[in-house]
């Protein structure tokens, strides 16, 4: 399990206004007792539900059941709860992927903000069009996408249970929420309510329209500037929360969505306006004390917690040598290897900005960049000419 250096930077944090707004978990005295509660009251219909964010992300197997029908049995329990505060759950169409529920939810679907798509998809029936945005592939049972009363796409996450998930929620009122949310240079996915059920803390998110790792390799026609447009803000979104010394500990590109994929190629020229980049899932990020300075800002072993096994044997992420090491090391870099890796398959065939990721993915965590200089140098990369 991962330490923070000096003292838990949740801990340290306790005096911040962020702190001070989260979440008090209810105590189990003023609950009624499992065998007084009636059927559906919400002590009798949480000792139905997960204890652990480990058991709720990966429930019991069943012979024969999809995992999907065993996360669908968890969520069936919270449909009175999310309907009262105006959610219907989408449902499940084949296996792990969602559509909305026509029959239930008889608003018109109105925009968000965060999912659009191409005039060239539009409504054709294909991969990026209209249908595709109103799909939901759920990879983690934590996650249920749903849609409020007035026709709006959100995905619901379970960030806390018990004491489980507190650094989460308090990462999350710092940046996701408040005056750093409107910050230009912040990514990190906006909360848009946070909604308590007895020990259980849940965050509610705008469906975002993409995935940034379809960007290259896959069905969209992105050209190798619209790809890079997308890394860039990438790093951007992880130099803003290095600059409020917080370490999101799992950054590989499967964690960034994007507004919609440009197409360049496919439309033979290079759109007038370009698509946002969102940070999203902050499980096992850390967060130290602003006024800490980086260089004390240090964690040890593999990043692993909430829903996460402790095992790491059972961690499949690759890692840097630096974490193997059983030495503290800067997490911070860490962020940078981490993408770095991931957008390894990646090659842009303009050899400066490939020797710019070469160096964010360096075994050597000092000779590694750090986010600022990876974002500032293939900003400036991709404004020369040869672009």
């Amino acid at each position: 399990m991962s330490h923070h250096s000096s003292a838990n930077a949740t801990q340290d944090m306790k005096d911040s206004p962020e702190a001070a707004g989260s979440t008090t978990k209810v105590a189990h005295a003023e609950l009624p007792s499992s065998k007084d509660a009636s059927p559906t009251s919400s002590q009798h219909i949480r000792d139905q539900l997960p204890r652990t964010l480990h058991s709720w992300r990966m429930p019991p197997l069943v012979r024969k059941v999809h995992i999907a029908s065993l996360a669908e049995g968890i969520w069936k329990l919270l449909v009175p709860f999310f309907k009262q505060r105006g959610y219907t759950f989408w449902k499940i169409d084949m296996g792990c992927l969602m559509c909305p529920d026509i029959e239930e939810d008889l608003t018109m679907q109105n925009s968000i903000g965060y999912g659009y798509v191409s005039p060239i998809r539009g409504m054709e029936p294909t991969l990026g069009s209209l249908d595709y945005l109103f799909s939901f592939e759920n990879l983690n049972p934590l996650c249920r996408a749903a849609r409020t009363d007035s026709g709006l796409d959100v995905v619901v996450r379970v960030l806390k249970i018990g004491d489980q998930g507190q650094e989460h929620v308090d990462i999350l009122k710092t940046i996701a929420t408040g005056p750093l949310a409107f910050f230009s240079n912040n990514h990190t996915i906006p909360v848009l309510e946070f909604l308590d059920y007895e020990d259980i803390v849940f965050g509610v998110f705008p469906k975002v329209g993409f995935r940034v790792w379809e960007a290259y390799d896959g069905w969209p026609e992105n050209s190798v500037g619209d790809v890079v447009d997308m890394i860039v803000q990438c790093f951007e979104a992880l130099s803003f929360i290095h600059l409020w010394n917080i370490a999101h500990r799992d950054a590989f590109k499967e964690n960034f969505l994007v507004q919609w994929h440009p197409e360049s190629l496919k439309i033979d020229e290079i759109p007038p306006s370009r698509p946002r980049v969102f940070l999203i899932d902050f499980e096992v990020a850390v967060m130290f004390p602003h006024s800490m300075e980086a260089a004390e800002c240090l964690v040890s072993g593999y990043p692993i917690g909430g829903s996460f096994p402790d095992d790491i044997k059972e961690y499949a992420r690759p890692v840097p040598p630096e974490v193997t090491s059983g030495k503290p090391y800067d997490p911070f870099k860490l962020d940078v290897w981490q993408l770095g890796t991931s957008l390894k398959g990646f090659k842009s065939t303009f050899t400066e900005i490939d020797e710019i990721l070469d160096a964010t993915r360096r075994d050597d965590a000092a000779e590694r960049l750090t986010s600022i200089e990876a974002m500032a140098y293939l900003s400036r990369a991709v404004a020369k000419p040869q672009m």
